[in-house]
């Protein structure tokens, strides 16, 4: 099976990564290193395919899509002072990367994406842990 990782190169895109290499999973990681690091996945070597891309902007990159299983959608910025710093970065990549993705899977007929979101859409919670369900109440631009 073929498994695209977006983000793979992240603390969470290579534990998963070396969890799936584990299960002879073939995987195709994309990745633009801006907060991921080449030392997370650099001991998987040929195990992985690395395509170095921006999910924000349109590319060859989801050519890797075509004969793609399933997607797991772990690319974004994170942290919240920045976002309020300079939310279009942040809309840039977590959005509209986001979008360029689902039109990725969309075009290949893929079936399968698993979506990893931030709990801070939830603003601060009144109950531990949140529940998937609770109201939304995102208080800055990351959330």
């Amino acid at each position: 099976m073929k498994v695209i990782i977006t983000g793979g190169a992240g603390f969470i895109g290579s534990n998963l990564t070396e969890f799936l290499i584990e299960k002879n999973f073939e995987i195709t990681i994309i990745d633009n290193f801006s907060t991921g690091k080449r030392e997370n996945i650099s001991r998987y070597g040929t195990h992985v395919e690395l395509i170095k891309a921006d999910i924000s902007k349109k590319g060859k990159w989801t050519t890797a899509f075509k004969d793609a299983n399933f997607v797991v959608h772990l690319a974004a910025i994170a942290e919240i002072v920045p976002s309020i710093n300079n939310p279009r970065e942040y809309f840039s990549t977590n959005v509209s990367g986001t979008l360029n993705v689902l039109e990725a899977v969309r075009k290949s007929k893929i079936r399968k994406l698993i979506y990893a979101a931030s709990s801070s859409c939830y603003g601060i919670p009144s109950e531990f842990p949140t529940k998937e369900d609770s109201p939304l109440k995102p208080m800055y631009p990351y959330a």
